[in-house]
């Protein structure tokens, strides 16, 4: 039986660091996946990095991952530019007290996808190795448009880099009319942890995890039967346009559920995850399972 552990991005429900402890808090949470707090992590200072620890630890909140958009980088782009953004990742883990980070195996155009394989593998490599030398686990999230977007390219990457573990995420899965299942398979042996949140193949929708096609209570209910390690879930609502991403404007809002506030649908999102989690036994006490 796994031990489930909820974090989340709580850039979601606000973007300054004072909301964001305040809704983990709310929701009983006592994790994060930093990402942006007034600003993407990874730009900070380590001046603004040690400001940020100190915060975290005396609200009693932990960091179980990064969240770095490392890897969400054209392929045919520098690769020499995005290691130095790389080494600052590296250095929030370290300051922020982690030993993971979320990656992507960058952008390539869908026509071109076994042109670059090569090369993906090689600038992985390198991150692989700089990330091992630094004590950090680099772990690879399925996106939309990077050579890791299906199934079959996930176990690619997991079978031929030996150092590198798998985030399953259902709603990536989806949007790119991918069979989650699937997905989940492909990353089911170097799991080492799961973002939640959801989507409908329909229109492509995002929506809180349970409600769409993601089928996060039969790969839950997998998990708890395959592992009796800690394993962590890591909300992600993007049920409402946060000022992360409100310059983006990428994420599919169609869905009927209106939220008045980016706290009310933070706080939705982490209600679906643990109605999940009590439907398959697992009661819920500090945001633990």
């Amino acid at each position: 039986m796994a031990k489930f552990l909820i974090s989340a991005f709580a850039d979601e429900a606000c973007d300054a660091l004072e909301g964001q402890i305040k809704a983990l808090h709310r929701n009983g949470l006592h994790c994060i996946e930093p990402r942006s707090m007034s600003g993407n992590v990874i730009k900070k200072n380590d001046e603004e990095l040690y400001a940020i620890r100190a915060q975290l630890d005396a609200a009693g909140i932990t960091v179980p991952s990064l969240g770095s958009p490392i890897g969400k980088f054209e392929i045919t782009e520098d690769f020499d530019l995005h290691l130095a953004e790389f080494e600052r990742a590296l250095r929030a883990c370290e300051i922020l007290g982690t030993k993971r980070m979320r990656i992507f195996s960058f952008f390539v155009k869908q026509d071109q996808l076994a042109q670059y394989r090569d090369e993906v593998m090689r600038r992985m490599t390198v991150l692989l190795e700089r990330a091992d030398k630094a004590g950090v686990t680099l772990c690879h999230e399925n996106e939309s448009h990077i050579y890791g977007q299906n199934p079959a390219e996930v176990k690619d990457l997991l079978d031929t880099l030996p150092g590198l573990r798998g985030i399953f995420d259902a709603a990536n899965y989806v949007r790119h009319d991918q069979d989650p299942i699937k997905g989940f398979e492909a990353t089911a042996d170097k799991l080492e942890y799961i973002h939640v949140k959801d989507a409908l193949f329909s229109d492509h929708s995002m929506i809180a995890a349970g409600e769409g096609n993601g089928q996060y209570k039969e790969i839950l209910s997998r998990v708890d039967r395959m592992t009796d390690r800690t394993i962590v879930l890591t909300v992600e609502p993007h049920l409402y346009l946060f000022d992360a991403y409100k310059k983006i404007d990428k994420l599919e809002l169609k869905h009927n559920r209106v939220f008045n506030t980016s706290d009310d649908a933070f706080d939705y999102a982490v209600s679906a995850l643990k109605k999940l989690l009590a439907e398959i036994g697992h009661p819920i006490v500090n945001g633990e399972g």
